[in-house]
């Protein structure tokens, strides 16, 4: 019984989020999509992207920077993205990085944060794109300001993990439609792009997309004629698409190879969306294993209790979860380490040694018996984490994995202690389950 009163506890919370990310979604829908809109155009003017936040949220920052630089979605470009490095005194300056065509996205949890909000004033007055994700209570100064109506920390955290995933998936969507940027580059992105020839001009060929054009050299291209799609970047054309060519992304966009150049279309579009991947995030918490939530909190708190430490790791975007992770433990009183924070030692051992064992390099004079591993890994079978939880293993620490898709290798350890997978492929929304999943876990150790 002990352990059903404690999943009904959390299916409400579980049911909480959901209501929370509902109604922001279909309130937000129409300013996420025309953020998407005037991001992409910051960004074909040659603007950046820089996050900031302090405190937990500045790991929100770094996950948010890692998305634009490192994308996921096949075949779309890297976007430049920077989260500077937050000083724990206070005189960290991130504005001086921002210029006029860049975007200013500030992350707050709470209810304000003065750091923050002077980041953003100031980016204003420099002319860059300024965007805020706060907490409860009013949100207005910037050009779009977007407030989560929970006082619980760790659903707005979700909430905005969702929206700025969402701005980063389907900002891609405006370089599909060049006609609607500002002064648009068709070939000048870092991937090659499908367009068609509407006019040939000996070794040069016109080409359109979405009712941009721009001429383009053909020498690499025998036979070149007028209604031929072609493969361009950086002014010319590579090779020729026969059929007309396929988008490798396609399955996750179907409306992205439409030639449409009329905003509110495509607007429309993307605030569809915008709605539906909310559902999908919605779908796939609904199979989180609340009791086994609560058994493996139960570990940890008796872990803890007896001064043991949380130890968490992982790649990427991962790693940022891992970070808020030991962030979060921190707040709540309990010893917590994120092994990506001292990145002198991770390129150390990364260096001299290998990247495969640079979590577990740690580990060795780190790990004792009392203590937790929270292994976070999207796919679940990167080299570095499987070493890091075998060296936890043989150390006796608690071993925890958090992952997605079938569970991968993390799957086939039949010493682990607990294992939660969100049974998904599309990493977006697998990670705002995985932060769902360890927030729970603190909550209820």
């Amino acid at each position: 019984m002990r352990w059903s009163a404690a999943a009904e506890r959390l299916t409400a919370r579980v049911d909480q989020r959901e209501a929370v990310l509902t109604a922001f979604l279909e309130r937000e829908q129409e300013r996420l999509a025309r953020a998407c809109h005037d991001m992409a155009r910051a960004f074909a003017r040659g603007g950046k992207l820089v996050p900031f936040g302090t405190g937990p949220a500045a790991t929100d920052a770094a996950h948010l920077a890692v998305e634009f630089m490192h994308p996921v979605i096949v075949g779309k470009r890297a976007l430049p993205a920077v989260a500077p490095t937050n000083d724990p005194t206070g005189n960290a300056d991130p504005v001086r990085l921002v210029g006029p065509d860049d975007v200013a996205f500030g992350l707050v949890h709470g209810r304000r944060e003065v750091a923050v909000e002077g980041f953003l004033g100031e980016a204003a007055r420099r002319g860059a794109l300024t965007i805020a994700m706060l907490g409860p209570g009013p949100a207005s100064g910037w050009d779009y300001a977007f407030s989560v109506p929970s006082d619980d920390p760790a659903i707005v955290q979700e909430v905005q993990e969702t929206a700025y995933h969402e701005l980063w998936e389907l900002v891609h969507v405006f370089f599909e439609h060049p006609g609607l940027l500002d002064d648009a580059c068709i070939t000048c992105g870092d991937v090659a792009v499908e367009a068609r020839v509407v006019e040939v001009r000996g070794a040069t060929a016109v080409i359109e997309k979405d009712g941009a054009r721009e001429e383009v050299a053909t020498e690499l291209v025998d036979g070149v004629a007028v209604g031929d799609v072609l493969l361009c970047h950086a002014g010319v054309a590579l090779e020729s698409v026969p059929g007309g060519g396929d988008d490798p992304s396609g399955f996750l966009y179907p409306f992205l190879d439409r030639e449409e150049s009329n905003l509110d279309s495509v607007l429309a579009d993307v605030r569809a969306s915008i709605v539906q991947k909310g559902r999908d995030v919605v779908a796939l918490r609904r199979g989180i294993e609340l009791e086994a939530i609560e058994r493996c909190a139960a570990d940890i708190r008796g872990r803890l209790e007896r001064g043991g430490r949380l130890i968490a790791f992982g790649n990427g975007g991962s790693s940022t979860d891992a970070q808020d992770l030991a962030a979060d433990c921190l707040a709540q009183g309990w010893p917590a380490i994120a092994l990506t924070n001292d990145v002198a030692t991770v390129t150390a051992v990364g260096n001299d040694v290998g990247f495969d064992k640079v979590f577990a390099r740690q580990l060795i004079p780190l790990a004792r018996e009392a203590d937790v591993a929270v292994a976070i890994s999207t796919s679940g079978s990167s080299p570095n984490v499987i070493a890091g939880l075998e060296e936890a293993h043989r150390r006796r620490t608690l071993t925890i994995g958090i992952t997605g898709y079938d569970g991968g290798r993390l799957a086939e350890l039949d010493w682990l202690d607990h294992l939660f997978v969100a049974r998904s492929d599309y990493i977006p929304r697998l990670q705002e389950v995985h932060a769902t999943i360890y927030h729970l876990l603190l909550e209820a150790a």
